[in-house]
């Protein structure tokens, strides 16, 4: 079969819940905030699932880091299953 989507990290991934989004801009916003941090190779946050998938690099990002990132733009992350 062929695999026409973007290929699955081989790095660790976080998955984290989102609140207080308003809109497409503000996953946007996230998104291009956390790819700025050290060890984060992909930012992935979901609008309409209130989610944001991240991969990283465990040995440079402490998922806390990405909490605080999030905080500081005015939005509220808890770590989700």
């Amino acid at each position: 079969m062929f695999n026409f989507g973007k290929p699955k990290s081989t790095h660790p991934q976080l998955r984290y819940k989102i609140d207080k989004m308003h809109c497409v801009s503000c996953a946007a916003n996230i998104d291009l905030t956390l790819e700025d941090l050290p060890g984060v190779i992909d930012a992935n946050t979901n609008y309409a699932t209130s989610t944001l998938v991240l991969s990283y690099d465990p040995e440079k990002l402490d998922p806390n880091q990405v909490i605080n990132a999030i905080k500081e733009l005015g939005y509220l992350a808890t770590v989700s299953n």
